[in-house]
């Protein structure tokens, strides 16, 4: 059994606690003992939420040497700071477990990194590479060969075709389609619903059908 603590209190953490409880509930035992959350707002310290406490801020991570960590925070708000925000938590790589949800599909030709979340109906496919700290909610796609750099998020019902490669601390909206080989830039955000056709340039927000260049990225 993992001690686990969720870092954040937000929507996709509470998707991350239900999908270790999911897992346990297939597995018929206890492999994530959700242990509690923490979050800097020091309102909800030493409340619970769905019956898990908030310990405390995310810097008290080192309190718990006998726990495993994974990361919920980070919205279309704030995706480019995700490496900042674990750096508080003064965490190893290895210190963050991936949490498979039991409904999502993952290839045995597929390589997953440290602290990944593969929501309810997430299908990863053959040579699928994912780094660290990635976040595939529910319903989402990523096919044969794609890569996922460190930190991305790809929302639900996203669809990534062959090939694509979504480089660092990038978020892909929504409902969002990928065509083939397209590179997306590091720091970028595709718009909900967008159909991306070319390569995104990195720090770029696009949006549309099909996309085109709406701002940089503010920081």
């Amino acid at each position: 059994m993992k001690r686990l603590i969720i870092l954040g209190t937000g929507g996709n953490c509470l998707d991350i606690l239900d999908a270790a409880l999911a897992v346990n509930a297939r597995a018929g035992r206890m492999i994530y003992d959700c242990a509690g959350f923490l979050d800097d707002n020091g309102a909800l310290h030493g409340k619970e939420i769905h019956g898990v406490r908030v310990l405390g801020p995310l810097a008290d991570a080192a309190r718990f040497p006998d726990s495993v960590f994974v990361n919920g925070i980070g919205s279309p708000a704030n995706f480019w700071r995700k490496a900042e925000i674990l750096q508080t938590t003064g965490l190893a790589a290895e210190r963050f477990e991936t949490i498979i949800h039991p409904q999502a599909s993952v290839s045995s030709l597929a390589r997953l990194g440290h602290g990944v979340v593969a929501l309810a109906g997430a299908a990863i496919g053959a040579r699928a590479e994912i780094e660290n700290h990635v976040f595939l909610l529910q319903g989402t796609v990523v096919s044969h060969d794609c890569c996922i750099g460190d930190h991305g998020c790809v929302a639900s019902g996203a669809c990534l075709s062959g090939s694509v490669h979504v480089a660092a601390a990038s978020y892909i909206g929504a409902n969002a389609s990928v065509r083939s080989g397209v590179k997306i830039g590091s720091r970028s955000l595709v718009g909900i619903g967008s159909v991306v056709l070319k390569d995104v340039p990195d720090n770029s927000i696009v949006v549309g059908n099909p996309a085109r260049f709406l701002r940089p990225v503010v920081a």
